[in-house]
C-alpha cells in the first residue's frame, strides 16, 4: 500500500505546470515504498485541493491496463494472442489475401488498423458504446473500423485497435469490458477508486459501481494550457480499452509498484506472475513498442514507460525494473507540449537521474 504523502524534497517537480494548478508526483521504491506528493488544486474554478486520493484522468495508459487485461485471461486460455481477432469481432480486412490482426499485434499497434482524421474526439456527455464506434455508427470513428495495412508489418498507433481488443475481451468472457477490469485488475490490487469510465452511469449490481461513483464525485476537473477549466470539468473519449483510465495518485503508485514487480520477472507481481508479463516487453516486431507500453533504455536498464494525454490532463508512468523503482507524474492540465518537454517528463527525468535509474 501507499507510504507517506511526504516526499522528499529531491523529489518535487522540476517545474510547476504553466499556471500551477495540480501536479501529483509518485515514487515507487524498494527502499520506502510508495511515496506520493501532491500539490495545488483540482479544481481552479473552487480552489479544491488536489489530494493524494483525488480521481484523475490517465487517458491513454489505459492501454497498459487493457494489455494486462488480455495477457492474464490468455495465462488462463480464455485468449489466445495470435489467433485471428476475426474469430471473435467481425472487422473488415481490407487487403486483399491478408489475414486477420492478432491480439498481440494490436496490442503493439501492429495491426493494420489507422485512426482516420477527425477521430476520437473528445465529447462533454458518455462517449459512446464501443461497439458502436467500432460499426461506425458515431462521430467518434468516420465509417466502421477497417484494417488497411497488412497486419504485423508496420506501427500505427491506433486507438480503433484498441477498441478490437475491447471488443474480443468481451467476446471471451461474455462480460463488459469495464466489469472485466474491476475483476482482473482493480479487485486483485484493492484498488477503489480506479476504472475505466467513459462518463457511463453503471448498470445497477454493477461490481465497479462504487468506483465511478467515486471518481464522478470527487475526480479532479481539467484545465486547459492557460489554466482555465474545461467546461464542465471534464470530457471522455470513446474506447475504455484506448483512452479511459482514471485513478488516484495514490492508487497509481499501487498500480505500477505491481507492475514493477511483473516487469522485473521476479515472479512476485500480483497481476502478472511468471513469465506472464514477458510478451508485454517483447518489442522484437518494432523497437520500442511493447503491447500496451513503450520498452526504452538498454537491455541492462531497460525503462517500461506508458502515458496519457487529453483535454485537461497529462500524465506519464515509467518503471525501472532492474532498480525495482517507478515513477509516475500526472498533471490535471493540458500543458500545450508533449511529456517529453513538459513538467510530467522533466520531473521524471529529473528524479530517475538523481537516483541512478537511468544512464547519466
Amino acid at each position: 500500500m501507499p507510504g507517506s504523502t511526504d516526499h522528499p524534497a529531491v523529489d518535487a517537480p522540476d517545474a510547476a505546470p504553466p499556471s500551477a494548478v495540480g501536479v501529483a508526483t509518485v515514487v515507487v521504491d524498494p527502499r520506502d515504498g510508495v511515496v506520493v506528493r501532491v500539490a495545488g488544486t483540482a479544481d481552479a474554478t473552487t480552489g479544491r485541493p488536489l489530494t493524494a486520493s483525488t480521481p484523475m484522468h490517465l487517458c491513454s495508459a489505459a492501454k497498459t491496463v487493457a494489455a494486462v487485461v488480455v495477457l492474464r485471461l490468455a495465462a488462463r486460455g480464455l485468449l489466445a494472442l495470435d489467433a485471428d481477432v476475426r474469430e471473435l469481432v467481425p472487422v473488415e480486412v481490407a487487403v486483399p489475401g491478408a489475414a486477420g490482426p492478432t491480439l498481440r499485434d494490436l496490442l503493439a499497434h501492429r495491426g493494420g488498423v489507422e485512426d482516420p482524421p477527425g477521430a476520437f474526439e473528445p465529447a462533454a456527455g458518455p462517449a459512446p458504446a464501443t461497439a458502436d464506434v467500432v460499426a461506425g455508427r458515431t462521430a467518434a470513428h468516420p465509417g466502421p473500423v477497417r484494417v488497411t495495412a497488412v497486419p504485423g508489418t508496420a506501427f500505427a498507433y491506433s486507438d480503433a485497435g484498441y477498441c478490437l481488443v475491447e471488443l474480443a475481451v468481451e467476446a471471451a468472457t461474455g462480460d463488459a469490458f469495464a466489469e472485466v477490469v474491476h475483476r482482473e485488475v482493480a479487485r486483485p490490487l484493492g484498488l477503489n477508486a480506479t476504472a475505466v469510465w467513459a462518463g457511463e452511469v453503471p448498470p445497477p449490481g454493477a461490481a465497479r459501481g462504487d468506483a465511478v461513483a467515486r471518481i464522478a464525485a470527487s475526480a479532479a476537473a481539467g484545465h486547459r494550457p492557460d489554466g482555465t477549466r474545461v467546461p464542465g470539468g471534464r470530457v471522455h473519449y470513446a474506447g475504455l480499452a484506448a483512452s479511459s483510465l482514471w485513478s488516484t495518485p495514490e492508487e497509481t503508485g499501487v498500480l505500477l509498484a505491481d507492475l514493477v514487480r511483473c516487469w522485473s520477472g521476479s515472479g512476485e507481481g500480483v497481476l502478472l506472475g511468471g513469465d506472464a508479463a514477458a510478451p508485454m516487453l517483447d518489442d522484437a516486431g518494432e523497437p520500442g513498442v511493447g503491447r500496451g507500453v513503450f520498452v526504452l533504455g538498454s537491455d541492462e536498464r531497460p525503462c517500461i514507460m506508458t502515458q496519457g494525454w487529453g483535454d485537461g490532463f497529462q500524465c506519464q508512468l515509467r518503471g525501472y525494473p532492474a532498480a525495482g523503482g517507478g515513477i509516475a507524474v500526472l498533471v490535471d492540465q493540458d500543458p500545450g507540449e508533449p511529456q517529453a518537454r513538459s513538467v510530467v517528463g522533466r520531473t521524471i527525468g529529473g528524479i530517475a537521474g538523481r537516483r541512478g535509474w537511468v544512464a547519466r
